[in-house]
């Protein structure tokens, strides 16, 4: 904590701060601007005299997601993702009902654990993935949209990324996306793009090397 002076009012500056918003945490600066004609008397907030209260957000802001309905929206914990990915496995050739999927990686702090109010408007089904994991995907229950998936291990633990489909990513940047899986694609692969015809050999949230079989 620390006293300075700005415009001949001493400023006093709490370093962080953690406030619930919308179900989420966010850290916050707080400047607390005291008046020369303060009174002597403190305050029974921490001894602190009378002083005018204000908030600057440290937290970037974060890209919006919304479902094809808008019943889901929410925003990312990071203002860019992590990585983008285009698979062309077979399992995300059917739950795009197309020739691959893409999927943007954020981190999952910041989204999970889900706000009730969303958690309430989404629907999960959990398939079995390779070597014990377990794979958690969300849809909108009204418009069925699939909008994230989160991946358990064979322990149990949730991994610390969440993958949310490219499409409802309001302002994702498309360029550098990665290919994977592309041994089993069913378009062409553009020249000049970074691919891999499995998983790529370190993946955001993975902590393994690369794995033999498909579907991380």
């Amino acid at each position: 904590m620390a006293l300075r002076f700005k415009k001949g009012l001493p400023l006093l500056t709490v370093p962080k701060i953690r406030l619930l918003v919308s179900g989420h945490q966010h850290e916050h600066s707080v400047f607390l601007s005291f008046s020369p004609k303060a009174k002597a008397e403190k305050s029974h907030r921490g001894g602190l005299p009378s002083a005018f209260i204000r908030y600057s957000s440290s937290t970037p802001k974060g890209m919006e997601v919304k479902c094809q309905c808008g019943t889901i929206s929410f925003s990312t914990s990071n203002p860019s993702p992590l990585s983008v990915y285009h698979c062309h496995c077979i399992e995300c050739q059917k739950q795009s009902s197309s020739a691959f999927g893409t999927s943007a990686i954020f981190p999952a702090d910041g989204i999970f654990p889900l706000h009730p109010e969303l958690k309430a408007k989404l629907r999960i089904w959990t398939r079995p993935s390779n070597e014990g994991r377990a794979m958690d995907c969300y849809f909108c229950g009204k418009c069925g949209v699939r909008v994230m998936h989160r991946i358990r291990d064979a322990d149990g633990r949730e991994r610390d990324t969440v993958s949310i489909k490219g499409g409802l990513v309001e302002g994702l940047n498309w360029k550098g996306a990665k290919h994977i899986y592309t041994r089993s694609a069913v378009v062409p692969i553009p020249h000049g793009v970074e691919r891999c015809d499995g998983a790529p050999e370190e993946m955001e949230g993975r902590k393994e090397g690369k794995r033999k079989t498909d579907n991380t």
